[in-house]
């Protein structure tokens, strides 16, 4: 199964200096919940009907552990859950989820993994296995965001992630380029500037996943910073 949009949105978080993810907190948390549903709807394994989410009729596995529990957990629920209460229910796994996707994307040639120690404590960091790929990632959607290239489907549900975690300093190092890029994803999120090249079904589902990501982490956001 396709897994586009969750290995785009891990490589393009991670810092490629560092090894360490530079969207965190609830950007985090939220935006791989957010990747995995994202992929798991363009593969038509769930669906959102009415702003709640839909079980698909394919129950098979995946491949991937990650998107098999994501899906396991969404069908057996034995409700009918909207939207912004998976994410929120979800994301209270988020880090067993992004763990397992590091570990997939390692298996595959994607990610390297570089194991640690900090007096006595053992740590990991995550690198993209082949130079370039991330920078490649980065020009690709500079020229979707800021020349108008068309996008294929999971670059449009990349960019909506983009737009719900803030991902633009992703993009852009600073300045005014920075703040262009922050403008032209509102402005093709909001206004869906690609409605007529993308399938509306898709559109529509990336329009409800971004808008839920964005309002959970904000209200999660400041609930933290009321208490």
């Amino acid at each position: 199964m396709d897994h586009k949009v969750t290995e785009h949105f891990i490589s393009l978080s991670l810092n490629p200096d560092s090894g360490r993810y530079v969207i965190l907190g609830n950007y985090l948390t939220y935006g791989i919940v957010g990747a995995i549903l994202m992929d798991l709807s363009l593969a038509g394994r769930i669906r959102i009907e009415n702003h709640n989410v839909i079980a698909g009729n394919d129950l098979s596995s995946t491949g991937i552990p990650a998107y098999d529990r994501m899906l396991i957990t969404i069908s057996e629920s034995g409700k009918v859950r909207n939207l912004k209460t998976w994410v929120r229910r979800l994301g209270n796994r988020a880090a067993w989820y992004r763990k397992e996707m590091q570990k997939y994307l390692i298996t595959h040639g994607i990610l390297k993994e570089e194991k640690k120690r900090f007096i006595g404590i053992p740590y990991r960091l995550h690198y993209i296995s082949k130079p370039g790929i991330r920078q490649n990632l980065i020009n690709r959607y500079k020229e979707i965001i800021l020349y108008n290239k068309v996008p294929e489907d999971h670059e449009i549900m990349v960019i909506g992630l983009m737009y719900a975690c803030k991902m633009h300093r992703v993009i852009a190092k600073g300045g005014e380029e920075r703040r262009k890029v922050r403008k032209k994803i509102v402005e093709i999120v909001r206004d869906n500037k690609f409605a007529a090249d993308i399938n509306k079904a898709i559109m529509e589902m990336q329009a409800a996943i971004t808008a839920s990501i964005a309002s959970t982490a904000a209200m999660s956001a400041a609930t933290s910073a009321s208490n």
